[in-house]
């Protein structure tokens, strides 16, 4: 095959309030949400294309 790479995605690398890796302190965010693929809307972001367009 095609297979050039992967595409994993977990809820908790959504950037939204509350959301974080600390349950006690909801604010602390986590280390992912700038690895994201998708804006903080849910949007897809312009690095999806090179998934999409190999």
């Amino acid at each position: 095959g095609r297979g050039l790479g992967i595409f994993y995605w977990d809820a908790a690398w959504t950037a939204v309030t509350g959301n974080g890796w600390d349950t006690m302190d909801p604010e602390s965010g986590n280390a992912w949400e700038n690895q994201a693929l998708f804006d903080f809307n849910d949007r897809a972001l312009p690095a999806l294309e090179e998934y999409l367009n190999p």
